[in-house]
Formats: C-alpha cells, structure tokens, sequence
C-alpha cells in the first residue's frame, strides 16, 4: 500500500512539473467598460448622388465614386468643408470656420483629386477628407474670456446635461452612469452639423466645373456605456497552409438601443469615449482606436506600427445583461461594479 502511495505522489509530481513547463495562453474576459457619447447622422442627407458621381459621408469620412466610364478630376482649390453653418477651405491647414474670411491660399490651382472612372460591377469609393469635425476636444460648461457659445454648443451642453441626469437615475445610489439616454433630433434641434462642396469636371483644364454639395446633422444622440470585444487572433498552426483565414473584427459593445438600422460597412454613425470632471465642469471626447494591443483611447503611440482592427458598432439594447462590469480608463466614477 506504502508503495502504490509513493508511487502516486512521485506520479503527480512530475505531472505537475510538465504542466507548470507548459504556458497555457488565455484570452482575459472583457470585465472593464467606460462611457461613451453617441453621434448618429441622418442616414437621408448622408448621400448625394447625379449621373456622373455618388459622395456620401460615412466612417467619419467623406468618400466620392466614379459613376462613368470617364476620369473625374476633383479640383481642391474649389473644394469647401461645412461646420455648423460656416464653410472654409477644405485642404487649407491653416484656415477653419473661424478663420475662413482672412486672407490664405488654400491650395495650389493645380492640385487635383482623380478618380478613376467605373470598370465592373463593384467601384471601390475614393476617400476624400475626414468629416469629424469639431468633435475630439474638450468641451467647457462655464463660458470663458474671448469664448463664445453658439447656438450648437448651447444645445449639446444643455442635452448632455440632461442625458448625464438621466443616465445617473438608473443607478440607485446615484453615483453612476449606467442608464442609456438618447434623444432624436430634427435638423433645427440638432447639436453638429456636416457638410462639403465640391466641384469635379472631366478635364483638369474645364472652364466649366459641376459644384455639387451634400449637408447631414446629427438626428440622434446617445449617452450610454461600452466596451470592446476584441478577435481572437489566429495560432500558429491555423495560419498554416493556403486556406483563407479571416480575422474578425473588433466589437464595440453599447448598452443601448440603436437609432436606426444601418449598413455596418458603411455606418452614419460616430461613437466617441467620454471622459468627465464634474469639478471642473468640463468634458472631453476621445476617438477609440482599437489595435493588437487593446483599446487605445484618443492617442496613436505608434499605431500604425501594430495590427489594427476594423471595428462595428453592437447596439446590445438598454436591458443587456453584461453580468459584473468595472468603470475603465479614466472614468469619473471608479470604484463601483456595474450590475
């Protein structure tokens, strides 16, 4: 009997020797969430379209697509940019909405975008400019010397003072955010707006150019928690061979109801991570990056040399059940568990 004792001791040993050799690699849950503000654009005024092109404002982005058979020359020295009612040169770095009637030389006149002209059944659209405009900043509620508000800032203040009261309300110590609070607007309710001219010809040397223009607002606006899902990356063994492997991509979770029904491909819809002082009586908005190394909040540190995702936005509806979540990132509120 002492013997087949001693023989199981000296056998689960070495058993655990070789486990403890082994390095098993295992893929943490996603336990952490943050606060997110939600900008959804009127999916209608998204999109202009006439017989030669197609430009719509997706991704944060304006994009432009070839409808003939022809090039089109997009000539950048007519090209405006829309914010909240003022327009200013698109390409100039050194003028905005509020420098836009100073003296500047936007662009050189000979300065073109080209776009290629359709050859099958799928024309792969043309990025043109990034349209978030006026959006990544911090946003202040006590006006300051040689600050003004105008009447969106006024109206994102007042709704997002709102959404927060109402956010706060879902918790019964009222010392969280995690309720969803949205609102729809109309275009005179609305807190951003977006919009571009530009013109296009099918000569760089036209005397007669189109000027084409599209505008969008945000039609819904949401505050409600987040958090990202990311893939599953693929071992080494599964990479092996010539089969196709595609990686999927990662998951912005909000706890919330969707506005609308939308094209994930080609979303109308920005979401931002919000970060709060109340101190202060200030806010800020970050772009969410999302790349190997997890969610990188607002700052690059050398994204580009590190895998990125692509990223959807997962509306999981206002009752979803993400089991014991904790506040992340620099969260106004840090030490509660989210039920």
């Amino acid at each position: 009997m002492k013997k087949v004792l001693l023989f199981l001791a000296v056998f689960l040993l070495s058993m655990g020797a070789v486990c403890a050799k082994k390095k098993v690699k295992v893929k943490s849950l996603h336990t952490r969430y943050a606060y997110s503000l939600i900008f959804a654009y009127s999916q209608a005024n998204s999109v202009f379209e006439d017989d030669n092109i197609k430009l719509e404002i997706y991704d944060q982005s304006l994009w432009a697509t070839n409808k003939t058979q022809k090039t089109i020359f997009i000539d950048l020295s007519q090209c405006f940019q829309v914010h909240n009612g003022s327009s200013h040169p698109m390409f100039s770095n050194k003028q905005d909405e509020k420098k836009a009637s100073k003296k500047g030389v936007a662009t050189s006149i000979d300065e073109f975008i080209t776009i290629a002209p359709a050859t099958g059944a799928k024309q792969n659209a043309t990025w043109i400019c990034d349209m978030s405009v006026g959006i990544y900043h911090i946003y202040g509620t006590v006006e300051e010397i040689n600050q003004e508000f105008s009447d969106y800032d006024k109206r994102l203040l007042g709704i997002i003072n709102d959404l927060l009261m109402e956010s706060q309300n879902a918790d019964l110590e009222k010392k969280r955010y995690v309720g969803a609070a949205s609102r729809h607007l109309t275009e005179d309710e609305s807190v951003n707006n977006i919009g571009a001219s530009i013109a296009y010809a099918f000569n760089k040397r036209s005397e007669n150019w189109n000027s084409v223009s599209l505008s969008t607002w945000v039609s819904d606006i949401i505050f409600a928690p987040y958090y990202v899902e990311l893939p599953n990356d693929l071992a080494k063994n599964e990479k092996k061979g010539f089969g196709i492997k595609e990686t999927q991509p990662a998951k912005i979770h909000v706890r919330a109801n969707s506005p609308f029904e939308f094209n994930l491909d080609k979303s109308p819809i920005t979401i931002c991570q919000w970060e709060g002082n109340n101190k202060k009586g200030t806010f800020r908005l970050f772009k969410i990056l999302i790349d190997e190394r997890g969610v990188n909040v607002g700052h690059f540190r050398d994204t580009f040399d590190y895998k990125t995702y692509k990223k959807i936005i997962c509306f999981d509806g206002v009752n979803a059940d993400w089991g014991v979540m904790t506040p992340s990132f620099n969260t106004l509120f840090t030490s509660q568990s989210f039920k």
